[in-house]
């Protein structure tokens, strides 16, 4: 396997350099080794020092050796008078053999070495230098044979709590795998992908793996990260095996986890194989029609870096967002993984105790609590266990801290204001969540000035309301205040051109206009936000209700 290694241009002129003095030594040390030097008698050696040109006379083992323009000359030092010669010439001793300097021309070479790696790591040298391994046939057969589709029939909805608010959209999907021909007879056109987007431990594989279970149809699992080689063209190869294959045995699914680690956005890729591979990716959701049956299914937590190719219509054109689960959610993830087990816990105290738990987290909590009754030679899980494997759980795990009951104020109201004001002014979302922000869609290809303006208004109107209520500022809305500034400044530069129209002009505005909001809506905003309180979710629906009593 060959290797090609591209210096940075900051450091070639450096190595050339170096090489070049390397070889002026190594040419000079082979002059001095391979010169041809004469032995003359005495008489002949004081007669070249007198009438010749003499650059130089040394000392080399038992000789005098004199260097003329193109000669040279040795004497042994017995045969003519020391005396005369040192008071004549400044003399140098050398007692290096030819070994000896090929041993100095090597290390003079290790020193230059040095000298460069410590230049090309001050340089960045490791992301300078493009490590472009080249593989054979064999090696990306080895890297691609274990494509292989798995059928997980023990995995079904009815096995997953907490989805309830996104099973409509899977079930489309499943119909479609079981039945394409339904659809494609009244010309209905299913999405090729879907993102499932959400944060980490939400159930995104498990939900994956549950809709090819319900379908009956063969699941191809990977990884974006196996989709990453050292090996150039390998990644995009297994992307052309990982669909050939899957088109082989249609209706079938596609699964790629974590698929922002090969689908990032192309301006920040970091090496050419990645694009190759992402390249690939896109070449193959277009080299499929609908009616192959394929569906791919890309899991995320990170939406906001995937490159916008993956994102347009006939690719991932459907995204479904899980949130973590609100308070009776979690309460029936907590009865899911007591089922089989011994138990005399009060489920709804534990939904309760952890609030920002995702559903693997509570499996672990669970799990660690029946792991410490074992130990306790108890066969009954208890309240008590749960207790003592808390905070194990929280802090081992670096799953979201709980909330005391201020905290649980705070954040229902900030999330309820921003709910109420984004129903106001017009944006539809599910529903909202205690420790999860709406999903305000601001990603459209003609937007607005005033569709800006009240999106502007929804990341204000949390903070403003805190501000009022509590006379204080908090670090839950630092997201929302860098949101809402990239806002008033793609305002500024896209839609105003009167100069008077500034960021601060603007900011005043919106807060002059937003407090009188907040200040109309009050009784709503404090509604909503003892429904959070109390049960960490609100539906799109009810607040619209509670708004159309107002109008």
């Amino acid at each position: 396997m060959e290797i090609m290694l591209n210096i940075d241009k900051r450091v070639k002129p450096i190595a050339i350099t170096a090489i070049v003095a390397f070889i002026a030594i190594m040419v000079y040390l082979y002059l001095k080794i391979s010169t041809t030097t004469q032995v003359v008698s005495g008489d002949k050696f004081n007669k070249i020092l007198a009438t010749k040109q003499v650059d130089e006379v040394y000392i080399k083992d038992n000789y005098f050796v004199a260097i003329t323009d193109n000669s040279s000359y040795k004497v042994v030092k017995d045969a003519i008078n020391k005396k005369e010669i040192l008071s004549k010439y400044p003399i140098k001793i050398y007692s290096k053999s030819s070994t000896a300097l090929i041993s100095t021309a090597v290390l003079i070479l290790l020193v230059i070495l040095v000298i460069l790696i410590v230049l090309l790591r001050k340089n960045q040298s490791f992301k300078s230098l493009n490590f472009q391994p080249q593989s054979n046939k064999s090696d990306l057969d080895d890297l691609t044979k274990d494509i292989k589709p798995e059928f997980n029939p023990q995995y079904r909805f009815k096995n997953i709590a907490g989805i309830s608010e996104v099973k409509e959209d899977l079930e489309d999907i499943i119909s479609f795998l079981k039945d394409p021909q339904k659809y494609q007879k009244y010309g209905i056109r299913m999405p090729k992908g879907m993102l499932l987007v959400g944060p980490p431990g939400v159930g995104k594989t498990l939900i994956s793996k549950a809709i090819s279970a319900e379908a009956g149809v063969p699941f191809f699992y990977s990884s974006g990260a196996s989709f990453v080689h050292i090996y150039a063209g390998a990644g995009a190869k297994r992307v052309k095996e990982l669909f050939k294959k899957a088109k082989e045995l249609a209706p079938s699914i596609i699964f790629i986890d974590e698929i922002d680690a090969v689908g990032k956005s192309r301006d920040s890729l970091d090496s050419n194989e990645r694009e190759a591979t992402l390249n690939q990716l896109l070449v193959e959701m277009d080299g499929f029609s609908q009616n192959e049956g394929v569906v791919v299914i890309g899991a995320t937590n990170r939406l906001e870096i995937l490159d916008s190719a993956l994102l347009r219509a006939g690719r991932f054109d459907r995204r479904v967002f899980i949130g973590l689960p609100n308070l009776k959610e979690r309460e029936q993830i907590v009865n899911l993984y007591l089922e089989e087990k011994k138990h005399n816990i009060d489920t709804l105290e534990i939904a309760k105790l952890t609030a920002g738990f995702s559903p693997a987290s509570i499996e672990t909590l669970i799990n660690e609590a029946a792991l410490k009754a074992y130990k306790r030679k108890r066969e009954t899980i208890s309240n008590e266990d749960i207790y003592l494997v808390k905070d194990q759980v929280i802090y081992g795990k670096k799953i979201v801290s709980l909330l005391t009951r201020e905290e649980r104020e705070i954040q229902a109201s900030y999330q309820a204001a921003k709910a109420v004001v984004a129903v106001w002014v017009g944006f539809n979302f599910q529903n909202v969540k205690l420790l999860t922000p709406i999903n305000i869609n601001e990603d459209v290809n003609i937007v607005s000035k005033s569709s800006l303006l009240n999106a502007a208004r929804v990341y204000i109107s949390g903070i403003i309301y805190l501000e009022r209520k509590y006379n204080d500022s908090f670090s839950i809305a630092i997201s929302d205040k860098n949101r809402f500034k990239e806002i008033l400044e793609k305002i500024v530069n896209d839609y105003y051109i009167n100069i008077e129209y500034n960021i601060d002009s603007i900011t005043r505005d919106i807060r002059d206009d937003i407090e009188g909001t907040l200040k109309r809506l009050n009784g709503i905003i404090l509604k909503v936000s003892t429904l959070l309180n109390d049960n960490e979710s609100v539906n799109y629906s009810d607040i619209k209700s509670y708004l159309d009593e107002v109008l």
